[in-house]
């Protein structure tokens, strides 16, 4: 049986964007469908504002593409089709992400985020609605505010031409990170590739980086990112040079190539004349150089500067499934669920956040390793959806989010209070920092009765110190500490700094 996969998009939105050249877009796509039926996939186009079209997917047109519209459709074109790779076609100004109110305490307000159209969920801006993905989705992106359809025809040229290759071919990377995250580079590394001998370090191994530096067919940066900027920054005490820079990328990457970045605004797509060079972005630098998948943040990440969490995971988890055979798309949907079942049941706001965040840019259906031979009869594309598709259910009804409580009131016991000044006293926190509190929220009654049996916690909530922020080469710096209590008990703590 064929596999199915859909690409969902706006006729309008792109004829607005591309006028006269909207065929031509159009064209690209069909090209793409008939790439795609010599493979064994089987490809349907769906523009959800245009009547026919969505008939023809068996869903009604909406008449503007909205945030709720666009995900009421995606589900729609999923309980109909249950393909097994959702492509979502063009940047936010075609076809809109999601935007979930930000959980955690940062200068973001809302994180642009594609994972609800993963997740089997009714539209919502409440990131609790959406712990359990079910779905494989990726967005092949142009460029936002920009129609440059010599971009649009390199990205499917290289989509089209894609050749496979042995996962040997991926051992080889290009790794670069921030000084003060050494150590926590080192460890991702290893876990990904067995080793951390390649790692650059910025400073010292700073932008421009050669040809050769560039060859391999992974890279992976743990550096700083800033808004509507076309660098990554690295870190050394109060020295932030230039660690990567889209511009000295053109015609210095490999073709085929796979990234995953770390970094705050990794995979943020904006428009080119409102940065101040007028570069495009990394990551849209990257498509331009013939890269086929690109996972990264939308915008303010986190990790740990050493030991992995946050950023670390899903970035690595998603490398090692790529390197074991999955699809760009199969590698993300596995990535975000073994985040969730890592860090649950209970999580916190930046846990939750980073699952948000954390977007594949590409096509979802590429698979990078060359196919090994089938195990068995149930070693099938569908049976595979199937076991994720129950995963993800799963975990909807097990992880239990954390959510702000409006006026946070203190509870903790003297005797706590001092082990506290302690881990202040360790991380660089005084206490006097901004506090806020989040309450866990138990969905299963079952689990938390459990949970509470087992260990005999409950009324679970996470306590966060966000040190103030200083504004270095035009970004925000700032650190977070993160108690984890039940009632007068500290069960753990955490320390993330901003990306």
């Amino acid at each position: 049986m064929a596999t199915l996969k859909v690409i969902v998009s706006s006729k309008k939105n792109l004829q607005s964007k591309y006028g006269n050249q909207f065929q031509a877009v159009d064209k690209l796509l069909t090209d793409l469908v008939k790439s795609d039926g010599k493979r064994g996939i089987t490809t349907q186009i769906i523009y959800i504002d245009d009547p026919v079209s969505a008939s023809k997917a068996g869903i009604i047109a909406v008449n503007s593409v909205t945030r709720p519209t666009a995900k009421r459709a995606v589900d729609d074109i999923y309980k109909k089709l249950s393909p097994a790779y959702i492509v979502l076609f063009g940047t936010g100004d075609v076809f809109p992400f999601q935007e979930i109110t930000n959980p955690a305490s940062d200068d973001d307000l809302t994180v642009p985020s594609d994972l609800p159209y993963a997740c089997n969920i009714a539209y919502s801006t409440n990131i609790a609605s959406f712990t359990g993905p079910t779905r494989v989705v990726g967005r092949i992106p142009d460029i936002q505010g920009n129609a440059d359809m010599k971009y649009l025809k390199i990205i499917f040229d290289a989509i089209i031409k894609y050749k496979r290759v042995k996962s040997e071919k991926l051992m080889d990377y290009f790794a670069i990170s921030a000084e003060v995250w050494k150590k926590s580079t080192q460890q991702s590394l290893s876990n990904m590739f067995g080793n951390n001998s390649n790692l650059k370090i910025s400073p010292t191994q700073n932008s421009p980086h050669s040809t050769t530096d560039l060859k391999p067919l992974v890279h992976f940066y743990n550096c700083h990112g800033s808004p509507t900027d076309s660098k990554f920054y690295g870190q050394k005490g109060n020295n932030y040079p230039t660690a990567q820079h889209s511009l000295v990328l053109n015609g210095r990457v490999s073709t085929g190539t796979v990234v995953t970045a770390e970094c705050c605004f990794g995979a943020e797509l904006f428009d080119p004349t409102n940065e101040g060079t007028k570069n495009i972005s990394i990551p849209n630098m990257y498509f331009k150089n013939k890269a086929v998948a690109f996972v990264g943040s939308s915008n303010i990440a986190y990790g740990p500067s050493s030991g992995n969490g946050l950023a670390d995971l899903i970035t690595q988890y998603f490398i090692r499934n790529i390197i074991n055979g999955a699809s760009t798309g199969r590698a993300l949907l596995d990535a975000r669920q073994k985040f969730l079942s890592v860090n649950g049941p209970h999580l916190d706001p930046y846990e939750l956040k980073t699952l948000a965040q954390f977007c594949l840019l590409g096509d979802p259906s590429i698979q990078v390793v060359i196919e090994t031979p089938v195990k068995s009869s149930a070693d099938t594309v569908e049976n595979r959806r199937l076991n994720l598709f129950n995963k993800g259910i799963n975990l909807a009804a097990t992880i239990a989010p954390s959510e702000k409580v409006k006026t946070p009131q203190r509870k903790l016991k003297k005797l706590v209070s001092s082990e506290m000044k302690k881990i202040f006293k360790q991380t660089g926190f005084t206490g006097e920092e901004n506090e806020v509190l989040y309450e866990v929220k138990t969905k299963n009654k079952k689990v938390s009765a459990f949970a509470k049996g087992f260990s005999g916690k409950e009324n679970i909530a996470f306590r966060t110190y966000v040190q103030k922020s200083k504004k270095i080469n035009g970004f925000n710096i700032f650190d977070v500490l993160v108690f984890k209590e039940s009632g007068n008990e500290i069960l753990g703590w955490r320390l993330y700094h901003r990306k």
